[in-house]
């Protein structure tokens, strides 16, 4: 029986241990160091108005991704999650072979997608549609 709690206790341990790392951060909570701010959206497509929108407390360290789920002024398509998130299309614009979106944060081209981009609010993230260069 000895055996048998011991084992049990084990087990419990571990499977709270695995439990502890996988919770998400929503924008909104604070990150450790309690900063939040406002990330504003811009939105150029190659045609027709440009549109803008303002997400609060955004969480610093927030991804791209969690804020790119919040935008109002236009419905964006999102696809894939973490290190394979992407942009499908925003308002019905979507990908061809030789067009698509970019952006830009804070006018500096990102290096990664949007799963891994970190923003440090206050920010400013420009979505551009035009022709691949």
């Amino acid at each position: 029986m000895r055996q048998t709690n011991t084992t049990a206790g084990i087990v419990l341990s571990a499977l709270l241990l695995i439990g502890c790392g996988t919770e998400k951060v929503s924008t909104t909570e604070t990150s450790q160091s309690g900063a939040t701010g406002t990330v504003t959206i811009e939105i150029i497509p190659s045609d027709g108005e440009p549109l803008s929108d303002s997400i609060e407390n955004v969480a610093d360290g927030a991804t791209l991704e969690t804020v790119m789920s919040q935008v109002d002024v236009a419905r964006v398509t999102l696809r894939g999650s973490d290190t394979t998130a992407f942009v499908e299309s925003i308002d019905g614009l979507g990908t061809t072979s030789g067009q698509g979106w970019t952006f830009k944060v804070d006018g500096e081209y990102a290096n990664q997608g949007i799963g891994q981009t970190q923003l440090h609010p206050p920010t400013t993230v420009t979505w551009t549609y035009g022709t691949f260069e």
